[in-house]
């Protein structure tokens, strides 16, 4: 596993080298969180950004001992952790059903939704599955302290673990007695990584559940169909189909303990996000995404099976072929929005860079904040990256200028939002700076000392 690890790795790296890397809006948070834990001049503050996750902020606490290099460094670590995702689908595939089905959860979970923006903008999601399928991998073939150790690395990435986590916690317990300790450590990480830091950066432990709870994630009136339809877009029909068979055979053919309870483990993480929609939390679509990879490699499973009743041989490779033929129609939208990510990831390479322009021709962070109550603000989607940009914390870069400050104007579009509503009136503009698609304005009012706004 260590030389998979590497190999990983060095191909994220590789990518880092060769593909536009930039992060996206949360990542941004835990470089900018990672960097004030490490840098005595700065104040350790978890409000005013999205939602908190221990395991990114371990790994940019680390990286902020790098300075500029850590937003890379963070993406090369989450690519990898992608590609880790990959390697335990076919893993996972050719352990139950030989090399088709592994072919085939490597396809499908390549396939899933937004999958290579995940990987492109250096979003936790691909280490959550991998995290997750590696878990699995790792109980199969008897290493129970390595797949405790993934499995608690899923939780500090998304709380929908927890439940998991811990009745594996508890198999552990009677079963390996030797490992109570590591359990002991596992599950008290879990409540002091989540809950200590922010507390400590914002008085508050429960900001994560509060953050998610004030965003519904536009679930419309029917929250939990809605949820549900999210998770079934996840991957495209053949998949689910393919699904489906896979856990036909395991049930009425073989009695496979093993896949049922991949079926039913990824039935019962969709059934408790949905729960936690009803109860007010957001539904987005790469919440069910542990479950859409376990889908996967039961797709896998469920094509190889079929194939197999050819007999083996040429015929079943045949069969293979002409099933994974059939999927195509239904993926090349899937295959056509993978191939626009590397454009859309130059264009918001090529955004920030001018951004970072446009800090530098207003003076940074220097010019921008010559007080401790000076304020700047951006729009919505580049806040985050803004305060890394300007040595900041997230509190003092906000997406609406409620008083007097330093507005930052960047394109409009889906990704990065519109320019910062300003609630300053009456108001009076100033144009500071103009780079590209970036412009600079100084807010003031009107007969009103303007000593601490940015000049």
């Amino acid at each position: 596993m260590v030389r998979i690890v590497i190999a990983c790795v060095a191909l994220a790296a590789l990518s880092a080298a060769l593909l536009p890397t930039v992060p996206s809006y949360d990542p941004w948070a835990w470089i900018v969180w990672g960097r004030e834990v490490v840098d005595p001049h700065l104040s350790f503050a978890t409000g005013g950004g999205p939602s908190w996750k221990p395991l990114p902020v371990l790994f940019t606490t680390v990286y902020g001992l790098f300075g500029g290099a850590a937003p890379t460094l963070w993406v090369i670590t989450a690519r990898a952790g992608g590609l880790l995702a990959l390697v335990a689908a076919w893993r996972l595939g050719t352990r139950f059903a030989g090399w088709i089905a592994g072919l085939v959860a490597v396809l499908g979970l390549a396939l899933t939704q937004d999958w290579f923006y995940y990987m492109f903008r250096g979003t936790s999601e691909p280490m959550l599955v991998a995290a997750c399928l590696w878990a699995i991998d790792r109980h199969l073939s008897g290493k129970r302290p390595q797949a405790f150790v993934l499995g608690v690395a899923a939780a500090l990435i998304r709380p929908e673990a927890w439940p998991f986590i811990g009745i594996y916690a508890l198999w552990l317990w009677f079963r390996e007695p030797r490992l109570r300790v590591l359990v002991v450590a596992g599950l008290a990480s879990i409540p002091v990584l989540w809950f200590i830091p922010p507390w400590i950066g914002s008085g508050q432990p429960f900001l994560a559940a509060s953050h998610a709870k004030a965003y519904n994630g536009h679930l419309g009136n029917h929250p939990a169909l809605e949820a549900l339809r999210r998770a079934g877009d996840l991957q495209v029909l053949p998949i689910l189909i393919a699904a489906a068979v896979g856990v036909a055979f395991a049930w009425f053919k073989d009695r496979d303990k093993a896949v049922l309870s991949l079926a039913a483990g990824a039935l019962a993480w969709i059934v408790l996000v949905v729960a936690m929609v009803i109860g007010g939390y957001p539904g987005l679509e790469r919440f069910f995404l542990p479950a859409s990879a376990v889908l996967c490699v039961l797709a896998g499973i469920g094509v190889a099976r079929v194939a197999m009743l050819a007999g083996g041989g040429a015929a079943t490779i045949a069969i293979a072929a002409v099933l994974i033929a059939i999927a195509i129609p239904f993926s090349t939208s899937r295959i056509d929005t993978a191939r626009a990510q590397k454009g859309l990831a130059d264009r918001a390479v090529q955004t920030l860079d001018q951004l970072s322009a446009a800090v530098r021709a207003v003076g940074g962070h220097a010019r921008v904040f010559p007080c401790r109550s000076s304020f700047s603000a951006v729009n919505h989607g580049v806040q985050t990256a803004l305060a890394w940009k300007l040595h900041v914390t997230l509190g003092r870069v906000g997406t609406s200028l409620r008083k007097p400050g330093v507005l930052f104007i960047g394109p409009h579009n889906t990704i990065d939002g519109g320019r910062a509503p300003v609630r300053v009136n009456p108001r009076v503009e100033q144009q500071l700076a103009r780079v590209g698609g970036w412009t600079v304005v100084r807010v003031t009012r009107p007969g009103v000392s303007s000593r601490c706004v940015g000049t």
